[in-house]
């Protein structure tokens, strides 16, 4: 075991090592791939170029490149030198046309208004700030502070041979007149912004002095400013530059010269071509430097020994035309028989000569130590093995290494990530602070200990990710990854959490104390910056979520109750995948589902004993009653001549016709409540079948004292039904009303159509007495079976004539109600109108 352990341990020590070797080789790379120099704009990257490798510096096309950027400078350095200087000198006393400065890079019309001051007066304008008020003028106050003249300059010639441009006609002496113009309508009073002058123009005047409108002040204010302000920052530039490209500081050597007027002008750096050039071969001189450039427009002519195209040197002059008139003559050379300077060719030569040689070999050194990182990797990794109480021997650290069966002991997944991150972040954080101290990772990357410290980098570095990978590998083959990781014991103690919240605590608990912890966590996270905020909204979808899920159990268990209460009694609650509180719930919906189930069952049930015992009974009275009718009316047939017999009689026929109405009302209305009866709907005149009925009763009417009243709105009115069974729904109805109504009093019936748009129309027929006794009863409970208006029950009625008419109204498609106002009583049947 130790043996082992000692092999994995020098595995890791050489795999650490060629991690070490491959950072070597990446960092020497990177920093030969692109190179980093300091020139007179600061530092500018630069690409080293494989075909490179077989030329010489002064052939590369890093030089030439260089040679691009500092010809580009140089020309820029010559086109400030020529606003700041007069004849090679800085010159203080320079005058300056503000109108034609801005517009430098365009043409001027030939007549315009302008101010021209001198060069020292705009720069210490621009180093004070320019202020300005506003005041409010009237007509005469705006009249008097503008001069009632412009004054306009006018040169001479805006275009004089060499191809000069308007700004430089304006820098010639003696080519710009002055007049002035009167202004062509009174200025206007109002509010109006003034500059307040600083400095006067070489003449001793201000702006208002030599304009007589606004738009013309406004204009003339913004040139002076945006003069003043730009040729502060080319003095600036100026200084900088005329001391990086002095003779002595730098390799690059130039000489140009414009031609104006014909007046020539010298720019140069080199000390023998600064005065007196009779005699000098300038561009024998330039040649001999090693590499030079040589460009002049007006004779069409380029020549160098460098890399650089023609059409680059132009574009460069091009963008400065406002300094270069055709007239004009460059020589650019580079000191590279000497370089005596350190400057821009110097840094690159050095970084070229360090990094092109042997560059090739480097990489194939790199590839061969990644590869074997990667060989032994995976040698190491199909070592690794998991944890089993044989080799469980505490302290190992290789393939064999062991880890506790239980959590307790052993860290949590993230615990591996972790420490193998901070691990890797020392040489992370040790690089950032070294940048920082450098001053920039360009000049720290450029360093000689890079490629070294790198390395040791990368060695550190590689001890924390390969405990990283074999660590969570093994606890992977062990299949303890998820098990034991933090993300996991965090998410089943905060489903734990929730589910012993909604489960067992009050209202109060499972509502508001989540939701106090769930916006103080938002709150505090959202203060943690863009990480806290994001973990904010990952855990607000988490709870968006379990919201959801909540609400779609209880979408199920609501559907469930709907069908319940729509009749479907056996309809069940699926209690898989429910969560929380909604199971309790979801039970307790299937346990009333249940209990309906069974009520329902157990009332079908004792509503057909009901009918049977009814029909049974009735049955079994039916037989001895119609013997007992029969011999009554055999008796009555005998001469009696007994008068107390005959009373006799007489009370027993009229009981057992009663008896036998009364068996035949229970008969029916069992056999319309269990829907044993048949229906034959027709066509039928009601109100011929009331008048009918009306006419039937008209003794009993008289008995009973009572006076019918039938007023139908139409003679003919056709309902759809059984005419048997209408017939016995009116024939109760006015046994009804005989039995139990007023006696001296009338009976009202009525009769109309009600039409309804999209649907059938109705034929309503209602009935109407005042009630012999009082009405202390509910309306519905008249139409129940037994239930008599009479609680006293000395009528001769069963109770069974309302529930039957109106269980034989609802049987043929119509409507049944009862209506009492005190002792009022009211019958309404609907029908449906036959078409």
């Amino acid at each position: 075991m130790k043996k082992s352990m000692k092999k994995e341990r020098v595995i890791r020590v050489i795999q650490h090592l060629l991690a070490a070797c491959i950072a070597f080789v990446a960092a020497v790379s990177i920093a030969g791939t692109s190179i980093v120099i300091r020139g007179l704009s600061g530092d500018t990257s630069y690409n080293l170029y494989e075909s490179d490798n077989s030329r010489s510096y002064e052939d590369s096309y890093l030089f030439n490149n260089i040679l691009g950027n500092n010809i580009s400078d140089v020309l820029r350095h010559v086109a400030v030198r020529s606003q700041l200087e007069t004849s090679g000198f800085y010159d203080d006393r320079k005058k300056i046309d503000v109108t034609a400065y801005v517009n430098r890079g365009a043409a001027l019309t030939g007549d315009y208004v302008t101010a021209v001051y001198y060069l020292s007066d705009l720069l210490k304008w621009a180093q004070s700030g320019f202020k300005y008020e506003t005041r409010s003028f009237t007509d005469e106050e705006s009249a008097n502070f503008l001069n009632t003249f412009s004054t306009y300059t006018h040169l001479k010639d805006n275009r004089y041979a060499g191809g000069m441009n308007s700004y430089l006609n304006s820098q010639i002496e003696g080519n710009s007149v002055y007049f002035a113009i009167s202004g062509n309508s009174v200025p206007s009073g109002g509010e109006h912004t003034v500059l307040l002058s600083r400095y006067q123009t070489v003449d001793g005047k201000n702006i208002e002095d030599l304009v007589s409108s606004w738009e013309e002040y406004n204009l003339i204010c913004s040139y002076v400013e945006e003069s003043a302000k730009d040729l502060l920052n080319n003095y600036e530039e100026y200084a900088k530059a005329l001391k990086y490209y002095d003779y002595l500081n730098t390799n690059l050597r130039y000489y140009i010269t414009r031609s104006i007027n014909g007046k020539t002008e010298v720019f140069t750096n080199v000390t023998e071509l600064m005065g007196e050039t009779t005699g000098i071969d300038i561009s024998e001189l330039f040649k001999n430097y090693g590499r030079y450039v040589y460009y002049c427009p007006y004779e069409l002519t380029y020549d160098t020994n460098t890399q650089l195209k023609e059409n680059v040197v132009r574009s460069i002059v091009k963008s400065y035309s406002y300094a270069y008139p055709d007239q004009v003559k460059i020589y650019i050379g580079v000191d590279t028989a000497n370089y005596g300077a350190e400057d821009s060719f110097i840094q690159g030569r050095s970084n070229f000569t360090k990094y092109m040689p042997g560059r090739n070999a480097l990489i194939v050194v790199g590839v061969m130590a990644f590869l074997a990182y990667l060989v032994l990797m995976i040698i190491y990794i199909a070592g690794i093995r998991p944890i089993t109480e044989d080799n469980d021997v505490k302290g190992m650290a290789g393939p064999s290494a062991p880890a506790a069966a239980a959590p307790v002991g052993r860290i949590y997944t993230e615990g591996i990530v972790l420490i193998g991150l901070l691990i890797m972040s020392v040489p992370a954080a040790f690089f950032a602070l070294l940048g920082k101290v450098q001053g920039s990772y360009g000049s720290m990357v450029r360093a000689s200990y890079f490629p070294y410290a790198f390395a040791a980098g990368a060695f550190v570095a590689s001890i924390g990710f390969l405990y990283m990978v074999y660590s969570l590998i093994r606890r992977a083959r062990e299949k303890k990854a998820w098990k034991e990781s933090f993300i996991r014991a965090l998410s089943v103690g905060f489903k734990n959490l929730i589910v012993n919240t909604t489960d067992n605590g009050n209202v109060i608990i499972r509502t508001w104390i989540p939701f106090v912890l769930f916006v103080a966590m938002n709150l505090l996270l959202f203060k943690a910056g863009i990480p806290g905020i994001i973990v904010a909204v990952c855990m607000d979808v988490l709870v968006g979520i379990y919201v959801y899920r909540q609400n779609l159990d209880r979408d199920r268990i609501i559907h469930v109750i709907e069908n319940i209460k729509n009749g479907d009694v056996k309809a069940k609650v699926d209690t898989e995948g429910l969560h929380g509180d909604n199971i309790n719930l979801a039970e307790a919906v299937n346990s009333i589902g249940d209990g309906i189930h069974k009520a329902v069952d157990t009332s079908m049930k004792d509503e057909k004993l009901k009918a049977d015992l009814i029909t049974n009974v009735s049955h079994d009275i039916k037989t001895p009653l119609t013997s007992i009718i029969n011999y009554v009316d055999l008796i009555k047939r005998e001469e009696i001549d007994n008068d107390r017999v005959k009373e006799y009689i007489e009370v027993l026929d009229a009981k057992s016709q009663k008896l036998k109405q009364l068996t035949e009302d229970l008969v029916e209305a069992s056999k319309i409540s269990s829907g044993n009866i048949s229906i034959q709907m027709n066509k039928i005149n009601f109100v011929e079948m009331v008048n009918q009925t009306i006419g039937e009763f008209y003794e009993k009417f008289e008995r009973s004292n009572l006076q019918p009243i039938f007023k139908p709105d139409e003679p003919v009115m056709n309902v759809m039904a059984d005419p048997r069974h209408l017939w016995r729904v009116i024939e109760n109805l006015l046994n009804n009303v005989c039995k139990y109504a007023l006696p001296g009093t009338r009976v009202y019936m009525d009769m109309h159509l009600l039409q309804k748009e999209g649907s059938e129309d109705e034929v309503i027929f209602s009935i109407k007495n005042i009630s012999a006794s009082e009405l202390n009863i509910d309306a519905a409970e008249l139409s129940e079976r037994f239930i008599r208006g009479d609680e006293s029950r000395t009528t001769e009625g069963s109770g069974l004539g309302l529930s039957i008419a109106k269980n034989l109204t609802t049987a043929q498609d119509g409507t049944f109600d009862i209506a009492l106002d005190g002792d009022l009583f009211k019958v309404i049947i609907k029908l449906k109108a036959a078409k």
